[in-house]
């Protein structure tokens, strides 16, 4: 938990540790002219000209974003959250000082610049260490997602022990799944390893741990593979091969080091540049088409009888479910008549989608035809829920009936449009775009957004594939 706070609140951070900093700059030079030491100065000698409020700011998010102490404070015991801290500020200091000597400033008051270095090392450490205090009493007291340790011999007893001493990280460990009974431990067992897919529905389970022996790895591989159709995180205890050779990165579930076994396929810089495109865009593109938005309203209300949204549980990143938002297409009663058009290919697969669906309205079809039914939902992107390109989220009917390797195209947010959609759209049956989503989660990048959402625009403007 702690984890994921530090992720969404990292930048926030960062903005109050720049905008404090400048505001250190600001107020120093005016306790050098208060303060009854050095050479005495006039007011033109001290105030810095906007040019270099600018440099203190590229450099403070450059180191900042180098050191990540905003993220430390959160995830790394107090020394080591303190010492990126201090590490933080010298080296920015250092940074600054070397500008200032480039620059035509070079007669600045040096004891006008150990007082800017000093204020700014004490009020960011007190904003570091309330923060980190807030959080933490917070989670102990407000946020606990339920664990379940797999595997009841001394390692599992003694993970349960740890996260049983850290409740600022925000884990509750509810019990076991185990093949004998624990050491010590008054924690209850829920059933062998084998039941720790049933225990995890029965229980409500947020974050599965395993820690079982080399023997029984191949279970472990088997039962995260079943899991990945609940929204859970699976992670396991790295063992000595694993630190020497694996290629997955080491993270962190309450300060204790495991590798996750449901890793998202974006990195942190990734997901932080995606997630900023998608709101700036949204937010820009929901205000240029709100007068488009008013009258296609306006057209549904008066076309058919029922609402003018339509809102359809969908499951998105790692197999959490919510509630995608589209302009309503469909007679009021078409949910219940999914059956009707719900065919199976030769292989008796769902084909959920087909063309001459009688339960689309006249109106819906030229939506449909535009892809405007669509653009409700960048509310969903706005939410979170989504992103403007990813693999499509899928219905929950049909998501029952995939198998395991399909379930990899939660790895990443849902998107509006996708590689998918660029590459056939509804030509192309439900069953066969897997294909095009994993190809998506293996191949991103931030470029790859971009060309698909170029290539949308064209698909949207020829109506290809679109029923």
């Amino acid at each position: 938990m702690i984890e994921r706070i530090s992720r969404r609140l990292a930048n926030s951070i960062l903005f109050w540790n720049v905008f404090l900093t400048l505001l250190c700059l600001y107020l120093t030079s005016h306790i050098r002219l208060w303060l009854p030491f050095g050479n005495d100065l006039v007011a033109w000698q001290v105030h810095w000209p906007f040019t270099m409020y600018l440099g203190v700011a590229l450099i403070w998010v450059v180191v900042f974003l180098l050191l990540i102490p905003q993220r430390a404070i959160f995830t790394e015991t107090l020394v080591e959250a303190l010492g990126r801290l201090f590490g933080a500020v010298a080296l920015s200091g250092l940074s600054f000082a070397g500008m200032l000597y480039l620059s035509p400033f070079r007669q600045f008051s040096r004891l006008q610049f150990v007082y800017f270095v000093l204020f700014n090392l004490v009020v960011l450490l007190i904003l570091h260490l309330a923060v980190r205090a807030y959080v933490r009493s917070w989670l102990s007291t407000h946020s606990h997602r339920r664990l379940l340790i797999v595997g009841t011999d001394l390692l599992g007893e003694q993970l349960a022990q740890e996260f049983q001493r850290r409740p600022w990280a925000g884990m509750r460990v509810v019990g076991y799944t185990g093949d004998y009974p624990p050491p010590q431990s008054t924690l209850p067992v829920f059933g062998s390893v084998a039941d720790t897919v049933r225990v995890v529905k029965e229980q409500q389970i947020d974050e599965v741990v395993f820690a079982l022996p080399v023997e029984q790895q191949a279970q472990m591989v088997s039962l995260s593979l079943q899991l990945q159709r609940y929204p859970v995180m699976v992670h396991t205890v790295p063992g000595l091969l694993d630190l020497a050779f694996a290629r997955t990165s080491m993270g962190t579930l309450g300060g204790i080091p495991l590798i996750s076994l449901r890793e998202s396929a974006l990195t942190e810089s990734q997901r932080m540049l995606k997630r900023a495109f998608d709101v700036v865009t949204s937010m820009l593109v929901l205000t240029l088409c709100s007068p488009l938005l008013l009258l296609i309203a306006l057209v549904i209300r008066f076309e058919s009888p029922g609402s003018i949204f339509f809102l359809q549980e969908r499951i998105g990143e790692h197999g959490k479910r919510f509630k995608m938002i589209k302009f309503r297409t469909m007679y009021q009663d078409a949910e219940k008549r999914w059956h009707e058009v719900a065919l199976r290919d030769e292989q008796g697969r769902l084909i959920h989608k087909v063309k001459g669906d009688p339960r689309i309205t006249p109106f819906g079809r030229w939506l449909r035809r535009t892809s405007l039914d669509e653009l409700p939902q960048l509310f969903n992107v706005i939410k979170g829920e989504m992103s403007l390109v990813g693999p499509r989220p899928e219905m929950p009917y049909i998501v029952d009936e995939y198998e395991s390797w399909q379930w990899q195209r939660f790895r990443v947010p849902p998107g509006i449009t996708g590689w998918w959609q660029v590459n056939g759209r509804s030509d192309k049956p439900m069953h066969l775009h897997t294909e095009d989503d994993l190809y998506y989660v293996q191949n991103y990048s931030f470029w790859l957004d971009l060309q698909i959402l170029l290539k949308t625009i064209a698909v949207v403007w020829r109506g290809q594939g679109a029923f």
